[in-house]
């Protein structure tokens, strides 16, 4: 991308984010915010060659927050932060229970039951 494309998209970037903030109730606003201080967190350890993911603490109320729509918009955003081989993937739950489907898939992938005794 040259210089020229990098600040069209920085452009189309804040005022997309100008519209939203117009658009949004102010929690919906602050969550998407936070979000996107830990992609450019991610961002900027990549390209200083240290970790890659993120993870953005979720309460309930932002588990209510976090809608389509708003994961649409937050899709929008990050397209226009260029062709960094970015992921978004958004995952609710605990740690553990993170943890207990990872083994359990695991376990069927290895032919076990993991539902069983």
């Amino acid at each position: 991308m040259d210089e020229e494309q990098f600040l069209e998209r920085a452009k189309q970037f804040a005022l997309h984010l100008a519209d939203l903030q117009s658009r949004l109730d102010p929690a919906s606003y602050d969550l998407l915010l936070r979000i996107l201080h830990g992609i450019n967190d991610a961002i900027v350890g990549r390209s200083a060659g240290g970790p890659t993911g993120i993870d953005v603490p979720f309460t309930a109320l932002d588990r209510d927050l976090f809608t389509p729509d708003l994961g649409r918009e937050l899709a929008k955003l990050t397209s226009l932060l260029g062709p960094h081989g970015l992921q978004l993937v958004v995952e609710f739950g605990s740690q553990q229970e993170n943890d207990r489907r990872e083994v359990e898939a695991i376990a069927r992938v290895s032919g076990m039951d993991p539902g069983g005794a």
